[in-house]
């Protein structure tokens, strides 16, 4: 008999739900209170969001949700979707590049689809096993 997945997973939360109870509303599922940014709401307190890769705090800024809401009425809200290797490349992707590889005044500029990548290659570029 196949158990329903919803009734699997609460009845077996993993290695690491075992201490849900101790920690819900903390270290499972935190519960963040307000507008999403690089500082948040938290138990009252005011923290450090480092998990929404907005570091700079630009994703509620009025020209970027303008731009975000234009761009969703235009494309859809889901163009592209997911890592471009997978999902698809668009003319967009290689004006942004141009654009940034531009601004800093060098010959291009790639861009990565998430800020762990982006550390992970740095990390990459600048050390090797022998340095």
């Amino acid at each position: 008999m196949v158990k329903d997945l919803f009734e699997r997973i609460q009845n077996n939360k993993g290695p690491l739900g075992k201490w849900a109870s101790q920690a819900e509303g903390y270290f499972v599922f935190p519960k963040l209170e307000g507008e999403l940014g690089p500082r948040m709401q938290f138990q009252g307190k005011t923290i450090l969001n480092w998990s929404i890769n907005d570091y700079l705090g630009l994703a509620n800024h009025p020209e970027v949700r303008k731009a975000d809401t234009d761009a969703a009425i235009e494309y859809g809200a889901a163009y592209p979707m997911g890592a471009r290797m997978m999902s698809g490349h668009t003319k967009y992707h290689e004006q942004l590049e141009n654009e940034l590889a531009e601004f800093v005044m060098k010959e291009a500029a790639y861009l990565l689809n998430f800020g762990y990548q982006g550390m992970v290659s740095i990390i990459d570029a600048l050390v090797t096993k022998t340095t």
